[in-house]
């Protein structure tokens, strides 16, 4: 029984740790996404557009339109 909750405790402090380094990655990725976007002189401009209006509209996660829009752009 002992073994079970401490398991089950750090389980749970793994889970919450990593899920905070996930979104503060995902916060960085997303401002990069932003700021490349704003970047008119940049030559990937259309793909970081692609993935922010995507993202932004709420169409797909930023994963999948990650994905998607490089998958778009390389058929071009």
């Amino acid at each position: 029984m002992v073994f079970s909750l401490a398991f089950v405790g750090v389980a749970e402090i793994m889970y919450w740790s990593y899920k905070k380094e996930y979104l503060k990655a995902k916060a960085k990725y997303l401002r990069g996404v932003i700021d490349l976007k704003n970047d008119h002189n940049s030559r990937n401009e259309s793909f970081y557009t692609c993935v922010y209006e995507k993202w932004n509209s709420g169409e797909m996660p930023l994963a999948e339109a990650n994905t998607k829009c490089s998958f778009i752009l390389e058929q071009n």
